[in-house]
């Protein structure tokens, strides 16, 4: 039972509630959704994802502070030993600048569309946290959304200079304290490689420290380094080498690209639209914006509404009985159970319906018109006007309320307004057998 309610009926109140609130195709198309999102769960849904994200982002930042603290705690020792420079740059920012340069190239490489690892790892937490038919339609919309915009690079590459940056945060502020409390050494160790491998790594790393005024190991540091281990000078050089090089080459490119991968995400979410030329679209939008929006309605009300004409004798060649349907919602059948389909003639719905039917009464007049009516919508002069038009081409019309409301004063205002046009009592019926009686009675 709650499987019929939920289908065509909530789309119908959906479809009105969008039409009601004006605009463009657009805005009545994401009011209907929104409308059939409070009633499917998929709001409850949204909301549940929202939980969701503030979940695994609390996990993944503890995961990352704790991992940067970790790695700076490791490079250093526990000050028992000198600090091999080159393992702990490497330890520091080796594979953050490979990760990096892959986040970069893979702008312009099919391979690197979604984002990053860590995003992907992001996306398959968010699946597997309260995974249901709801949340994973919710989950599919957005990742449909981000890649029709182009933005699941930058949107994925949000999670990852995040994570980043809260990794070398915490790295920073590790080693800062360490070096601050700690007594260490600095020493650089090869085998194979020519000590002027180790200047120039160092004094490039050192370049932009230096620019900046920060104090940098000179070349005669470098070489003499582990030798003269207890010097002051060299130990606070290697420590300022050490903090400005995570600082600069680490947290600071991070936070860059997280605010450029922010702005660049905010922007295409501002620039989405609707692709309105999906067949999907073009069908609500019959639905959404028709031609009439009550029964033909596309100008301002006639002061005076046409008479009901009833019980006369039409010219040309009779159509026998005819049966109608005007603006009735999507939840009620047509043509309705019990009555001959030789009898149906359509449901007008439309400006072009509406031509379409009066062209072909005009044509071929019928004995007896029946018009049924949704008696849930409110009476409108549109309405009034085309019923009394369409009673023109026939000998005798009679209105019936298929759709009744629950509410007897809107029944009542129809009423009222079918004998402002002149249509009398008998003329009206409010069940499907005295509609079928009177339309399949001898015309009198």
């Amino acid at each position: 039972m709650r499987e019929e309610v939920t289908g065509p009926a909530d789309d119908t109140m959906a479809v009105r509630r969008a039409r009601a609130t004006g605009g463009d195709l657009e805005h009545r198309i994401l009011a209907r959704a929104a409308t059939l999102g409070e009633r499917s769960g998929l709001m409850s849904a949204i909301h549940s994802r929202r939980q969701h994200i503030r979940l695994i982002a609390l996990i993944a930042m503890t995961i990352a502070i704790m991992g940067g603290a970790g790695a700076a705690s490791a490079v250093l020792g526990d000050g028992t030993h000198p600090v091999n420079v080159i393992w702990a740059i490497s330890g520091l920012l080796g594979f953050h600048a490979i990760t990096l340069l892959l986040w970069l190239i893979g702008r312009w490489l099919p391979l690197g569309a979604s984002g990053s690892l860590a995003g992907q790892l992001w996306l398959q937490l968010q699946a597997r946290l309260g995974a249901g038919p709801a949340l994973t339609s919710v989950l599919q919309a957005h990742s449909s959304i981000a890649q029709q915009t182009g933005a699941s690079y930058w949107w994925l590459g949000r999670v990852s200079h995040a994570l980043w940056l809260a990794t070398l945060s915490a790295a920073l502020l590790t080693l800062v304290f360490l070096l601050a409390t700690r007594r260490y050494g600095f020493v650089w160790e090869t085998t194979i490689l020519p000590a002027d491998v180790f200047v120039q790594l160092t004094q490039i790393l050192g370049a932009l420290p230096a620019a900046l005024g920060i104090t940098m190991p000179d070349a005669t540091m470098v070489l003499n380094a582990g030798e003269t281990s207890g010097i002051d000078a060299d130990r606070h050089a290697w420590s300022a080498w050490l903090v400005a090089s995570v600082l600069l080459y680490g947290a600071l490119p991070r936070a860059a690209a997280l605010v450029i991968c922010q702005f660049r995400w905010h922007r295409a979410q501002r620039a989405f639209r609707l692709d309105l030329d999906l067949p999907a679209y073009a069908t609500l939008q019959a639905r959404l914006m028709p031609n009439v929006e009550h029964s033909g309605i596309s100008s301002a009300a006639p002061a005076r509404l046409p008479s009901f004409h009833a019980a006369h004798h039409t010219t040309g060649a009779g159509d026998g009985r005819c049966l109608m349907a005007l603006e009735l919602a999507d939840d009620l059948a047509w043509p309705p159970t019990g009555f001959s389909r030789a009898f149906d003639a359509g449901r007008i719905d439309s400006r072009d319906a509406r031509h379409q039917a009066l062209d072909h009464l005009a044509q071929h007049s019928a004995e007896r018109l029946l018009l049924a009516i949704d008696a849930r919508l409110s009476p409108d002069r549109g309405a009034l006007a085309l019923i009394a038009e369409l009673s023109r081409y026939a000998d005798d019309t009679a209105v019936w309320f298929y759709g009744q409301p629950a509410d007897t004063t809107r029944m009542a205002h129809w009423r009222d307004g079918l004998q402002q046009i002149g249509l009398a009592d008998d003329h009206i019926v409010d069940s499907a057998d005295l509609a079928r009686a009177w339309v399949e009675a001898n015309h009198g």
